[in-house]
This record gives C-alpha cells, sequence and structure tokens, in this order.
C-alpha cells in the first residue's frame, strides 16, 4: 500500500512539474547578424510581412484586399523593412510598402512585420513583448506606426481574438503585456510592428532588442510557483485525498498506541 500510495504522489509530482505545466514561447533579436546594407534579398530570422488595404487615408474604411499571406519580410529600400544601422548597432528599419501603388491613389496601405507561431497548450501563461523603438525623423501627417500583439484564429476564419498595441510615434523602450490561456491552442500567435500610412509619406521607425518572452515574476513567488503555471483540480482533489489518507493513519496509529 505504501509502494502504491509513493507511485501516487511521484505521478502526481510530475503532471504538476512537467513541461506542459510552462510557458513556452521565448524569442530575442538584436539585429546584429543582418545583412547591411539593403540587398533585395529576405532580412531572414523568421520575420514575415503582410499588407492590408483601405479605402481612403486617413480614414482607412472600407477594408479593400490584403496581400502576403505571408510572405518573408524583404531588406529593401523601398518595401516594408530593411536592416540599418541606429543608436547602439543594427537595428530594423519598418515602413510603408511604397511598391505599393496604392500609394498614388490616396488608399490606407497597413503594413506589418512580425513574427508568427502557432500556440500549444503548453504554451499557456503570461508573456511580455518589449523593445526599443528610436526616431529616424518626423512621421507624415496622420500616419501612425505601433507594436502589436495579435492572437487569430485560423478556425473561425482567422478572426482576431486578442490585439494588443502600444504606439511608437515616440521614441523609447516599449511594452505589451498579454496572457495566454489553454483556449489559445492551435491558434496563431503574432507580434511585431505596424505602419499605417499613404501619399508616400514619412513612416519610418527602427527598433531594436526586441524579446518576447513568458513575463517575469516580480516579488515573492506566489501560487502558482512559475508565472502562467495552470494546477488542474484533479491535482488537488488528489493531493487533499492523499492527506486525509496520512492523516487518518497518523491517527489509526496513535489509536492503536
Amino acid at each position: 500500500m505504501k509502494q502504491l500510495v509513493k507511485s501516487i504522489l511521484v505521478l502526481a509530482a510530475t503532471a504538476l512539474l512537467s513541461s506542459s505545466a510552462f510557458a513556452q514561447i521565448s524569442f530575442t533579436d538584436d539585429f546584429e547578424s543582418y545583412v547591411t546594407p539593403p540587398d533585395g534579398n529576405a532580412i531572414g530570422g523568421g520575420w514575415l510581412a503582410f499588407a492590408n488595404v483601405f479605402e481612403g487615408f486617413p480614414a482607412c474604411d472600407p477594408f479593400l484586399y490584403n496581400y502576403g499571406a505571408p510572405f518573408l519580410t524583404p531588406n529593401s529600400n523601398s518595401a516594408f523593412s530593411n536592416i540599418t544601422v541606429g543608436a547602439t548597432g543594427q537595428a530594423l528599419n519598418v515602413f510603408s510598402n511604397y511598391d505599393d501603388d496604392q500609394h498614388a491613389n490616396g488608399n490606407c496601405i497597413e503594413t506589418s512585420v512580425f513574427q508568427e507561431r502557432v500556440v500549444t497548450a503548453a504554451d499557456a501563461g503570461s508573456y511580455t513583448f518589449e523593445f526599443d523603438t528610436e526616431v529616424p525623423a518626423p512621421l507624415g501627417t496622420d500616419v501612425n506606426t505601433f507594436g502589436f500583439i495579435k492572437l487569430l484564429d485560423p478556425n473561425n476564419g482567422f478572426s482576431l481574438d486578442l490585439f494588443e498595441t502600444v504606439s511608437t510615434i515616440t521614441a523609447g523602450s516599449k511594452t505589451i503585456i498579454v496572457a495566454l490561456d489553454a483556449t489559445a491552442d492551435g491558434k496563431i500567435l503574432q507580434w511585431g510592428f505596424s505602419t499605417v500610412a499613404s501619399n508616400y509619406l514619412a513612416s519610418g521607425r527602427l527598433y531594436d532588442n526586441v524579446e518576447f518572452a513568458v513575463t517575469p515574476v516580480v516579488g515573492p513567488p506566489v501560487q502558482p510557483m512559475y508565472e502562467g503555471v495552470p494546477i488542474p483540480l484533479w491535482a488537488f482533489i488528489m493531493i487533499g485525498g492523499l492527506m486525509a489518507y496520512f492523516g487518518g493513519s497518523k491517527l489509526r496509529s496513535k489509536g492503536k498506541a
């Protein structure tokens, strides 16, 4: 019987501390290893690009179409982004797609440069997206730039289940924090940078020291011990039952003494 109880305890501990209980996504990039000056090829590093086109600027309504699918982000002087030199080394320069003739038509182009992952149940937890922003030149009138985190549901027409942003119009360190739970399993997570522009207006912003990772626990740890660790109900029931069993055994032992 004692051996059986020990086995149950080991199984319970293993389940609670298994990799499925810990958030898994971790990404950093300081852009120092990328090719510069722009060579027209893909930047690399898993960076992707996508664009939405809307009628009219700056109203940006209604939606017209999109393109990208997404595709690999180009290291270009005129479309989406390139690698350039920033204040502390190489940085990612994100701007509009000036190769798109919708600029000349006065329509609104929202371009995005981002990382993408498919979420699993093991990824549940709190995540922080942080990066540094530099301002190489003022933006054109009504041009908007921002960092974002998105969660898309591919089983529901790629509906937007989560969309958090932080403005990058001004320079400085920027942060977005989001929580992913078990319902995010199988959905598409994206984090990166967007530009909304038209009429060939200035839209560039530099980004560096990008990190997307589990949110650090601040202060003394509280249950659960690790951020984003969901303890299942069955584990509480099992632990409670074992505690009751051992408590009753002790009392019975004392009664027999």
